[in-house]
């Protein structure tokens, strides 16, 4: 299913938290995953959709993914 591609960016970077009760703080990490990205009409707007490729096989008929980086880091006082 598609999803808002601001959605899957979120949701990959909530995936990020450490495990509760392990007393860790993550302060920076570096994403670098594939994505199958498209855009459409919606309400008069256009609005981007992206996902985790179906296969991490490579294949002639899959759809075309694009590598998405992201680097997040603290800078504040968490």
């Amino acid at each position: 299913m598609w999803t808002p591609l601001a959605d899957t960016l979120l949701q990959l970077v909530e995936s990020m938290v450490a495990p509760a009760g392990t007393g860790l703080t993550v302060t920076e990490a570096y994403l670098e995953i594939p994505l199958e990205v498209q855009s459409a009409m919606k309400n008069g707007e256009v609005v981007f959709y992206g996902i985790p490729p179906h296969s991490r096989w490579k294949a002639g008929v899959l759809p075309e993914v694009h590598m998405s980086r992201m680097r997040i880091e603290l800078t504040g006082e968490a």
